[in-house]
């Protein structure tokens, strides 16, 4: 009875915690052919709510509709030609990436911070930096 107990808590608990576990893996792989690509699309379902944005000409919070239409328009002025991925990982609940992107001459370091959402991880900021040479 006891063993029937310990499955029923770990189908109603911890089943949905190992997919929320997974998806940062996902989210990387979206990320690099989001980046490697110039396309925002990929990172669509990742956009909800506002998002504290800092890429050029634009800093502030962001409703989600507006990060995604700059994350666009960026990719428009700045085609991509590499991206590379630096490091990914965890601080607290919230997941990060950090990569390298490449558009012409002009090298951009690149930071998303992702918060847990009801469901999934949702983009909570966004940093694209110019590399001064």
């Amino acid at each position: 009875m006891k063993m029937k107990g310990f499955l029923l808590v770990f189908v109603l608990i911890g089943c949905p915690l190992l997919g929320f576990s997974q998806q940062p893996q996902q989210i990387k792989k979206d990320f690099v052919v989001a980046f490697s690509n110039g396309n925002s699309n990929i990172l669509r379902s990742y956009f909800k709510g506002f998002v504290n944005i800092n890429i050029p000409g634009e800093k502030g919070f962001y409703s989600d509709s507006k990060a995604k239409w700059l994350l666009h328009d960026f990719f428009q002025k700045h085609e991509a030609r590499e991206f590379s991925l630096k490091e990914s990982g965890f601080s607290g609940d919230n997941f990060y990436i950090i990569g390298k992107y490449s558009s012409g001459q002009t090298l951009w370091n690149v930071y998303f911070l992702f918060s847990p959402g009801e469901s999934n991880f949702q983009i909570q900021q966004m940093d694209i930096e110019q590399i001064k040479k």
